[in-house]
């Protein structure tokens, strides 16, 4: 029998995280493009690439987490 709560508290799981790590990946390629406009312009910055590169290292940290829970030889379950 489907533990239909389960599924539920699954599947919207998967939504959100999915949503959050595309507004994330999509926020980082934005932050990448106006910095590169800007040293186009020659006002280049450091701090908005550091910026993207951050935001695209969370975005790896949490598809990390999310093949960690997967995996259950990763975590011995």
């Amino acid at each position: 029998m489907i533990e239909w709560s389960s599924f539920l508290i699954v599947a919207a799981a998967t939504w959100i995280s999915a949503v959050i790590v595309i507004t994330l990946f999509s926020a980082a390629v934005r932050m990448r493009a106006s910095h590169l406009d800007r040293v186009e312009e020659g006002r280049g910055g450091s701090a908005l690439r550091f910026a993207y590169w951050s935001v695209f290292g969370v975005c790896g940290v949490v598809v990390l987490l999310g093949v960690y829970l997967i995996v259950p030889a990763l975590h011995g379950a």
